[in-house]
């Protein structure tokens, strides 16, 4: 119905919006990652690649930073391309209600893990999106757009490698396999177009620097984990953390998934053929993840949360079916429990946004002319969110104001400050030893080829 969904986006609008402006994620990542986007515009540049991993010599894809540049042109203010990420998270609720039907819709909207990492804008958090493209146009039988945005979604970040198991339990389970693969083999391949681009006119140092990670650099991390580990408590605590925020609530989604497949084959229900597809898939990524060596970030399981939402979606679903007042009743738990955490979220984990603007207005007040900004080692949680703000503002030029900064929370910082907040201190420089300039060529250039030794007066 229309007006249920119209209710759910606004929901799902509501949660992602609220209070945005204490709450939109200016980090060192984020500031870098905009401020490469803007200097790609404004110097008509059109990056080739991503931004690079933090675990291995190799970047991601660059559809990452074309969505900042697109976002950046459609919203032209300094909060412009976050804008465009938490739009594309409310995109994301209304295909989860196209898949999974109305209740998945509500969950959607609500989901604890979707509503947090929406005023975001990494790599990592476009996968949210992109995978639930992927997962709809699965449910939709359009494989061609299944594979573009798996391939899209490997591109922003290898997370997502096991979003391959939907081509291939699809290719599995399909009547007309051979379709199903060269229409999702196909979009795959479209997706690494850019990089293939890149890599023919570079000697392959992409892949390369790909198979260096895979074949050496991967065995510097080792997280030992186990099977009773990864069944009794990963897995079914990832599902209550992504739903209502509370891991411990996954053994209730797990003891209701189990009774609504007891009661959908007691009653000799028919499984549609998607949701076989999806479980396939789910089984490889857990057997993946079972072998999977590095640290398990809450932003590296953003690929999993598609799974999720659709799983969860069906298990309410199903027991709506069964009952009106049992799953009216458990939906409206859902909504509850996911509300208070969210609520609990916002308030226990503010973004530094309000600390990194106050100090910038307290030292635009001191200095109000063109500056050029320069780094402690390497202090880029408070140097690159403050560059990219006056970036902005075409405050950053040649300019005898040179202003330090440095991160007390990392490093033995120089005295001399002539501000300090929250640990982040800045410096009228004189003589900037022991400082590094920042400049948005040094950032472009330095952040985008970092890996492949690829300097600005080479392009």
């Amino acid at each position: 119905m229309r007006w249920g969904l119209g209710l759910i986006i606004l929901v799902a609008v509501v949660w992602r919006f609220w209070d945005y402006q204490n709450r939109w994620v200016l980090n060192q990542d984020q500031a870098r990652d905009a401020t490469i986007a803007l200097y790609a515009l404004r110097n008509s540049k059109v990056p080739e690649i991503g931004s690079p991993s933090s675990a291995g010599p190799f970047n991601f894809g660059p559809w990452y930073f074309w969505l900042i540049m697109l976002s950046e042109r459609i919203v032209p203010t300094v909060v412009g391309p976050w804008i465009g990420f938490t739009v594309l998270s409310v995109i994301s609720v209304i295909l989860y209600y196209l898949t999974g039907g109305w209740i998945t819709g509500i969950l959607a909207a609500i989901s604890v893990g979707l509503v947090e990492n929406a005023p975001d804008m990494l790599n990592t958090v476009i996968v949210g999106w992109t995978s639930a493209v992927a997962l709809w146009a699965l449910w939709r039988k359009k494989y061609f757009l299944m594979g573009l945005f798996v391939g899209l979604s490997i591109n922003s970040h290898f997370q997502s490698w096991g979003l391959l198991s939907l081509i291939v339990a699809a290719v599995v389970l399909e009547k007309e396999r051979l379709k199903t693969m060269w229409r999702s083999g196909a979009g795959l391949a479209t997706s690494f177009l850019p990089l293939l681009w890149f890599d023919v006119r570079h000697g392959l140092v992409w892949a390369r620097s790909v198979v260096e990670y895979y074949t050496v650099g991967v065995k510097r991390f080792y997280v030992p984990v186990r099977w009773l580990t990864e069944v009794r408590d990963f897995w079914p605590q990832l599902f209550g953390s992504v739903t209502v925020g509370i891991k411990g609530f996954g053994y209730v989604w797990l003891v209701a998934g189990v009774v609504a497949i007891f009661l959908m084959i007691k009653n000799k229900k028919k499984i549609e053929r998607f949701w076989l597809i999806l479980g396939l898939s789910l089984l490889i990524q857990v057997l993946l993840m079972r072998f999977y060596r590095g640290v398990r970030s809450r932003e590296y399981l953003i690929v999993f949360h598609g799974y999720i939402v659709l799983i969860c979606g069906w298990i309410l679903t199903e027991f709506y079916k069964l009952n009106k007042v049992i799953g009216v009743g458990l939906v409206v738990a859902v909504t509850v429990l996911a509300g208070w955490s969210n609520i609990k979220i916002m308030r226990e984990r503010p973004s530094q946004v309000v600390a990194v603007t106050t100090m910038k207005k307290q030292l635009d007040s001191q200095f109000p002319g063109k500056i050029s900004v320069y780094n402690w080692q390497e202090s880029n949680m408070v140097a690159m969110p403050l560059f990219y703000l006056w970036y902005r503002e075409n405050k950053i030029g040649s300019a005898e104001e040179k202003i330090g900064f440095c991160d007390a929370n990392r490093y033995v910082c120089p005295e001399g400050q002539v501000l300090e907040m929250d640990h982040y201190r800045a410096y009228k420089l004189g003589d900037t030893t022991g400082f590094e300039q920042l400049t948005d060529k040094s950032i472009y250039y330095g952040t985008l080829y970092v890996n492949y030794g690829i300097k600005g007066g080479d392009k």
